[in-house]
């Protein structure tokens, strides 16, 4: 249950793209808030932790001590999001981690192609997904974690911890398939929502890739949200230049930037 940390958090954390994460984070009810003591909640600076996720957000320049004490409490490989202008706090209480560039992109405006539809793209659910025997273990698992309600994929991959009961959100998580000759070839699915926002995750099988799947199962993700109000946004590492490519191509534009810091 939220208490007055997370409260103020939240009112904080515009809902913006370059957010999503971080408001996304505290929209599951199940994020922790952390301020230095004694803290002064609508000015100082702050750190939002999913534990299940092994996801961190510092906001606002938070104190490096608090910065180095959340993170190593932390299970799993952790990542870390920081806005650029900020990323002193963390340098500083994580000098050993590296930290990358992300790029975020958005599509506020439906685009031509949203009132056409791809049949070989089915969005299903757990009762409804199509077979993942043939997909890499590493890949089946994250799949089948968001069909259970755990959609737990970040920028820098890594072990996270064990999945209790509690962290599976309530409502389905809809996936997209591309289904080549009746097999799954390529996925995309929201890791993290808020009121107006996902988040974009997108892969395809390594036999397939070349083709455009990733952007048809995009597109028919991408339709399937604007149903609920939400509009995607776009985020990959910036030395992912296929993931980047993917974006453009269906008309995603620059809507700011980040760095993720992991331990390795």
């Amino acid at each position: 249950m939220s208490g007055p940390a997370e409260r103020e958090a939240l009112n904080r954390v515009p809902d913006h793209p370059r957010w999503v994460d971080t408001r996304g984070m505290l929209l599951t009810g199940r994020a922790v808030v952390s301020f230095k003591e004694p803290a002064r909640l609508d000015r100082d600076g702050f750190v939002v932790e999913l534990a299940s996720r092994a996801l961190l957000s510092a906001l606002d320049n938070p104190p490096p001590p608090l910065v180095a004490e959340r993170a190593r409490a932390m299970a799993g490989d952790v990542n870390l999001l920081v806005a650029p202008e900020t990323a002193a706090c963390v340098t500083t209480a994580l000098p050993e981690w590296i930290g990358r560039p992300v790029r975020l992109h958005a599509l506020p405006q439906p685009m031509s192609w949203e009132s056409e539809s791809d049949d070989d793209v089915v969005i299903a659910t757990r009762e409804t997904a199509p077979p993942l025997d043939h997909v890499p273990e590493g890949l089946r698992h994250e799949i089948r974690e968001a069909l259970e309600g755990h959609p737990a994929v970040r920028f820098v991959h890594g072990t996270l911890p064990p999945r209790r009961p509690e962290d599976v959100s309530a409502s389905a998580v809809p996936v997209a398939f591309v289904l080549v000759d009746g097999r799954a070839a390529a996925f995309c699915y929201p890791v993290l929502q808020t009121e107006r926002h996902w988040d974009v995750s997108v892969d395809t099988l390594e036999g397939y890739r070349g083709r455009r799947l990733a952007g048809r199962a995009a597109r028919a993700m991408i339709r399937h949200m604007r149903t609920r109000g939400r509009s995607p946004v776009w985020g990959a590492l910036e030395s992912n230049l296929a993931s980047l490519a993917v974006a453009r191509r269906l008309g995603f534009v620059a809507a700011g930037s980040l760095l993720v810091f992991a331990a390795r």
